[in-house]
């Protein structure tokens, strides 16, 4: 069986980010499994802003619409903004729309795995529930685990974070994606000839 593709998105440009930092972690799990980790963090999704009548142009955004289309996982991470996810990842999630009128369309039958980071639990809490909520509207599976990640964790130099609790958790989030990623790359391919649903975003 070939390895299994993980697509890994993290929506923060800030440096020394504690949510980059966290998918950097999961995504050196999911490599020690034996997972091929495509990486796009910060600057690889400063894509311009979703537009149906220019989508899809640039480097960047064809490099992560490729990364999706192959990915048999994704895990997804973003830092806390106002309680929701950061704009940086909602703009990349939106590009997706260039996959609406695939086989499979969007993320559908794709492993998600989600995380933010937060001062605030309660906004951390909210974030990571409209992060799993675009997942699931782009009709992927999002695993039970979802993680919010304290602002303010620290992670060395490796990317192994120092607290133990955090890391636990994030070592179950990313072995769940790696779990249902091969069920699903077990299973026998979709008919490319299965009508295409219509697309999901209006406007």
């Amino acid at each position: 069986m070939r390895p299994i593709r993980i697509a890994a998105l993290g929506g923060s440009l800030r440096s020394a980010s504690v949510s980059a930092a966290a998918l950097r972690a999961c995504a050196m799990r999911a490599r020690r499994a034996g997972a091929q980790v495509t990486l796009l963090n910060g600057p690889d999704l400063a894509l311009p802003l979703y537009d149906p009548q220019t989508a899809g142009r640039t480097p960047q955004t064809r490099r992560m619409l490729a990364a999706l289309r192959a990915a048999d996982g994704v895990l997804l991470a973003s830092p806390t903004y106002h309680g929701g996810m950061s704009g940086l990842l909602k703009n990349a999630l939106d590009h997706t729309e260039e996959l609406a009128q695939e086989t499979p369309c969007y993320l559908d039958g794709r492993a998600i795995g989600c995380l933010t980071v937060a001062w605030n639990d309660v906004a951390g809490a909210s974030a990571l529930a409209g992060l799993r909520s675009s997942a699931q509207a782009l009709r992927g599976w999002t695993v039970p685990m979802g993680v919010v990640v304290p602002a303010g964790t620290d992670f060395a130099a490796d990317d192994t974070c120092a607290d133990l609790r955090t890391a636990r958790r994030l070592d179950i989030l990313t072995d769940q994606v790696l779990d249902f990623a091969r069920m699903r790359a077990a299973r026998p391919a979709v008919p490319a000839d299965r009508p295409a649903v219509g697309a999901s975003a209006v406007g």
